[in-house]
């Protein structure tokens, strides 16, 4: 017997990435997990997170399939084109906003009262590095990010009356498509310099964090905004000897 034998976690952008790494690591804890995405894994659900009347309606499918809904983990996001603020368009910045702040809300607010009816509900919402330190030419994902870090922290106070807990995971450069698209050789070389553990992320780790985080382990932590990255919102990188 694991922890989450008998337990259920939702899963949104569950079809690649850090949400399909999620989607791994709960199940070999013995979760019954079910993965989210626009483009769903077999035995996924296709839900569009930014549409309030779908998630409602998934949330409320899940709950009626499983019988109880223990943890929630939102994975869906988008990465806006590299570019100085001045120059993305504001349906750049509007569309961001939708999927990962309202998608985080949508999803969040659906599943609320099915988490506070069991005895240990948990929310584990993916912000990123960004949330800690701007990254240059990504105002409006940083911004997006900013916000599911402040939306964390709100919820969390909200409701640990209730006995659910809000965290969130700041992620470093990790590989995944997304991440990858982003990539140039220079940046590859800036991130390893600037990572004072010099190297990027799988997504394996960040999903490793998150199963600690909707476990019982954690069960006094909530409003926590926690740093996967290396250290590099520690500071600066020791100079070599």
């Amino acid at each position: 017997m694991t922890e989450f034998d008998g337990r259920v976690v939702i899963v949104t952008g569950g079809g690649q990435g850090i949400g399909e790494a999620c989607v791994d690591a709960f199940r070999a804890e013995g979760a019954t997990v079910q993965a989210w995405d626009l483009n769903p894994p077999e035995g996924g659900v296709a839900v569009d997170v930014t549409d309030w009347e779908a998630v409602s309606a998934a949330a409320q499918a899940a709950q009626e399939a499983f019988g109880r809904i223990d943890a929630v983990v939102n994975c869906a996001g988008i990465i806006t084109p590299n570019l100085p603020a001045e120059d993305v368009d504001n349906d750049d910045y509007r569309r961001t906003f939708e999927v990962n702040v309202m998608g985080t809300v949508h999803v969040t607010k659906a599943f609320y009262p099915m988490l506070a009816a069991g005895d240990a509900g948990a929310v584990v919402n993916f912000a990123s590095q960004a949330a800690l330190v701007s990254l240059p030419s990504q105002s409006a994902y940083t911004a997006s990010k900013g916000a599911v870090a402040a939306l964390t922290r709100a919820l969390a106070i909200d409701w640990a009356p209730s006995g659910v807990r809000v965290n969130a995971i700041c992620p470093g450069f990790t590989l995944t498509q997304m991440a990858i698209k982003q990539m140039t050789p220079e940046l590859d070389a800036a991130v390893s310099r600037r990572v004072p553990m010099g190297r990027m992320f799988q997504p394996r780790e960040m999903a490793d964090v998150a199963v600690f985080l909707a476990s019982r382990r954690s069960s006094a932590i909530t409003g926590v905004v926690v740093p996967v990255d290396g250290g590099w919102t520690a500071g600066e990188p020791a100079l070599p000897m």
